[in-house]
């Protein structure tokens, strides 16, 4: 009953506000992981691909909504093994009535799960769900084995030890950092049964680590994404680990530490309230001052800290959801804190008044009422129940491109979404996209000149030089329509090659006329009014981030080719949805210093 009370309400949350198209970020990538059991990104993820994989059992709705169901599920299951690691902790010390454990032990959970940092995990594709599932499996069943003495059940550490295994072949930066605060308990788990335990339970977390053998063996069948082509022991190692970590720096990396952490500490006073702060600060000196609870204290202060830390570390990207799942259990470990002060606090309340016994468990049960509002406060920014843009998109990246198009690609979440959409509706198998920034993944170019011999030059020449060659686009473009998303990284000579087509550039041909390339301007406006209407307002947070990028990189086309009245008009949509955007702010400045019609050197715009 417990369970249900604890599990139940998320998961209707969760499933009610689930994506029907996967998300941004890596979602599409999971979803073309699922598709057919493929490889992602390093570290590769086998166990996500195995468990998202089983969406396709699902016998409803488009893919990735399955895929975010999984995920809504495993968010669930989340919350019941957190809400039973907070009960067990709130047992420890015997400083919290047994009639207050269950209301408060339920309100943490609520006020846990129900922030942005646990909610939006649970409504798209990715492996943060799965991730919390293992990991507060791990931390409740070791916790059940340290509550229990010499006469108790040891098998709970081998459960916690599998659980820990099967986290580190999903995401290992992840589960090395729940490892740390484990080894405040685990020195009680040896003072009391000693060392054989915990040989059984090493042999359990390898158990767990046998996951990664999934890779190399998925690898030889060529599955549709297949990142790293895992099939040798060199390559297999280079997926787990050699791309690992670097993925996760970040640009914010390079700024100091102390302004990293303090991002941290406020996107966690955000999340959980200033108030929530402030209690734990009294919870955390209740339960270290005492001997008996000190060790649970120490557990979840370590907790709090290398997560949060690990993140500072990595760099807090602001606004990013991924950056936020990382902090998912340090909220739970503030969370446990209020919450025992709370405990200790309404325990001394009913002792005092001996002849209320039920105003403390009433209070608590209020307490936990309350605590359900946190899905009312985090909902605008975490349901993605009317969520729609990427599949918008999908029809001007991918859909309506002509038959046998090319499509060169730099911007990440092009790729993935690109991915996602064609693994789920194979519609467009006659499109080649050509993803640039990963073409330094191993097999990626060779898989590619396999299958289609006439990108040869034109890979050989961006491989050599980190560069597209003029000539070969041009010849490649005499064979079939080509097409390059605008970037920063494009040059200014290649831009006078290209004229706005779909959501990308077209590079020209011998045969193209300036009233091809006015028709082209004119298309282009439309295609944005029509993309706008579609959305609809207000614009979802990082579908803005999006949109200005591409307004941006647009204007910088627009300038480079003299269309000053077009890039005006990008830039003043892009200062529109950010009015801050710097960036856009300094192209607008060098726009109105330049003559109407003059080319504009966007060359410091730009990078090599």
């Amino acid at each position: 009953m417990k369970a249900l009370f604890a599990g139940v309400p998320p998961l209707f949350l969760y499933v009610s506000t689930a994506s029907g198209y996967a998300h941004w970020f890596d979602g599409g990538e999971f979803v073309a992981a699922a598709a057919d059991f493929g490889i992602s990104h390093p570290p590769g993820h086998p166990l996500a691909s195995i468990v998202l994989g089983a969406a396709n059992l699902a016998p409803i709705g488009a893919l990735a909504f399955r895929v975010a169901l999984v995920c809504a599920l495993l968010g669930a299951v989340a919350a019941v093994a957190l809400f039973f690691a907070f009960e067990h902790t709130l047992k420890v010390g015997g400083m919290v009535l047994d009639s207050l454990q269950f209301p408060l032990a339920l309100a943490a959970t609520w006020w846990v799960v129900g922030t942005q940092a646990w909610w939006f995990q649970a409504v798209r594709p990715e492996v943060y769900a799965l991730q919390a599932a293992l990991l507060c499996i791990a931390m409740e069943r070791l916790l059940r084995v340290s509550l229990s003495g010499p006469d108790g059940d040891v098998r709970p550490l081998y459960h916690a030890a599998l659980a820990l295994g099967l986290a580190l072949s999903n995401h290992h930066y992840l589960a090395l950092l729940a490892v740390i605060p484990s080894l405040w308990l685990l020195v009680g788990v040896w003072r009391t049964w000693g060392w054989r335990p915990l040989a059984w339970s090493a042999g359990f977390l390898s158990a767990g680590l046998v996951t990664y053998l999934y890779l190399p063996l998925r690898a030889l069948r060529e599955p549709f994404l297949n990142l790293g082509n895992p099939s040798t022991a060199g390559r297999f190692l280079w997926v787990v680990t050699a791309e690992a970590f670097q993925k996760s720096l970040s640009p914010d990396a390079v700024a100091p530490f102390g302004e990293r952490f303090s991002d941290v500490l406020l996107v966690t006073g955000e999340g959980l309230h200033v108030a929530t702060l402030v209690v734990a600060l009294l919870g955390a000196y209740f339960m270290l001052r005492v001997s008996a609870s000190r060790k649970f204290g120490l557990f979840w202060l370590t907790v709090w800290a290398v997560f949060a830390l690990g993140r500072a570390v990595l760099g807090f990207v602001s606004g990013n959801p991924d950056a936020l799942a990382y902090l998912m259990l340090s909220y739970a470990a503030l969370a446990v804190f209020a919450v025992f002060a709370v405990g200790v606090l309404l325990s001394a309340l009913s002792e005092a008044l001996p002849n209320r016994p039920r105003l403390a468990p009433i209070l608590g049960a209020i307490l936990a009422l309350l605590a359900s509002s946190q899905f009312v406060r985090s909902s605008a920014a975490s349901s993605l129940a009317d969520f729609v843009d990427t599949d918008v998109f999908d029809d001007g990246l991918r859909r309506s491109l002509p038959p046998r198009s090319i499509v060169l690609v730099h911007n990440p979440q092009t790729i993935f979404r690109f991915w996602g959409g064609e693994a789920e509706e194979n519609s467009r198998p006659d499109v080649t996209m050509i993803p640039l920034p990963l073409l330094t993944y191993p097999s990626l170019v060779d898989r590619f000149v396999r299958d289609e011999p006439e990108l040869t030059p034109l890979l050989r020449s961006y491989v050599l030089d980190g560069t597209l060659s003029v000539p070969g686009l041009q010849s490649l473009a005499a064979l079939r329509p080509v097409y390059i998303e605008m970037d920063v990284r494009v040059t200014q000579d290649m831009m006078d090659l290209v004229v706005p087509e779909h959501l990308y550039h077209r590079v020209l041909t011998a045969n193209t006329t300036d009233t091809d390339e006015a028709r082209a301007m004119h298309r282009h406006a439309t295609l944005w009014g029509d993309l706008y209407q579609r959305i609809g307002r207000p614009i979802e947070e990082h579908t803005r981030t999006q949109l200005i990028w591409r307004h941006y990189t647009d204007s910088l086309y627009f300038a480079a080719v003299g269309d000053t009245n077009a890039a005006l008009r990008t830039v003043a949509a892009g200062l529109a949805l950010n009015p801050h955007a710097r960036e856009l702010q300094m192209m607008q400045e060098a726009l109105k210093a330049a003559t109407p019609g003059e080319r504009i050197d966007v060359t410091p715009f730009t990078i090599r």
